[in-house]
């Protein structure tokens, strides 16, 4: 959970659920995170998306990155 927000499961359109994950940072002029998205790629069919964001809006956030 982060910001108060709790994803739900994930499923392809080809029906499955194995995915492999990124996440990716946005950071401000000042070095803090801004946004956070997780990326989801089927290991199927290789469909991709943004699986969900939050946007950040407190700081400091240099701990955000070492969670990953």
């Amino acid at each position: 959970m982060l910001g108060g927000r709790r994803a739900g499961a994930a499923c392809c359109p080809c029906e499955s659920e194995e995915f492999e994950a990124a996440v990716a940072f946005s950071l401000g002029a000042d070095g803090e995170v801004r946004w956070v998205a997780v990326g989801l790629r089927c290991t199927r069919d290789g469909f991709c998306g943004i699986y969900t964001d939050w946007k950040i809006d407190y700081g400091p956030t240099g701990h955000l990155l070492t969670l990953v």
